[in-house]
């Protein structure tokens, strides 16, 4: 793989770096918030996270069948992540726009990880970035149907 990932190891610990940031950030939102619909929010946005992570140190070459396995499936977008002006995370946010930071948050991974798919000139790794990149939508996907079912948009 030229310019940028050499070997398919360097691709998982990206990944697994990003997961972990995302862990991070959801777990110090939880932690600064004493807003008792909020905190469980964010826990669970940790621990999604963290399944995410998990996937990646388990994959192998049966694990990326079933990448693409997920890959082909058709996933709904309710497009409301684009719908939003940008969040700022703040301990003290409303329950509203938690969920709309996590859509956006959830979006961008969903962004990126399609870019390095679209780019990568390594077929394994182009298809491991699209699963993860299908992975973020179905997040996303989540977050944007609590959304929609709690307020309506």
């Amino acid at each position: 793989m030229k310019n940028g990932f050499k070997t398919f190891a360097e691709v998982i610990a990206f990944a697994v770096m990003r997961e972990e940031e995302s862990h991070d950030v959801y777990q110090n939102l939880a932690a600064k918030t004493d807003d008792p619909f909020l905190y469980p929010l964010f826990q669970e946005f940790a621990r999604e996270e963290l399944k995410h992570k998990q996937k990646l140190l388990d994959l192998d070459t049966g694990g990326l069948n079933g990448l693409l396995e997920k890959i082909m499936e058709k996933q709904a977008d309710l497009g409301l992540a684009q719908a939003f002006q940008r969040v700022t995370p703040s301990s003290d946010m409303a329950f509203q726009d938690a969920l709309v930071f996590a859509m956006q948050r959830e979006d961008k991974a969903c962004q990126l990880y399609s870019f390095l798919a679209e780019i990568s000139p390594d077929d394994d790794v182009s298809l491991l970035f699209s699963g993860l990149a299908r992975e973020e939508a179905r997040h996303q996907f989540r977050v944007e149907k609590t959304y929609k079912d709690l307020f309506g948009q």
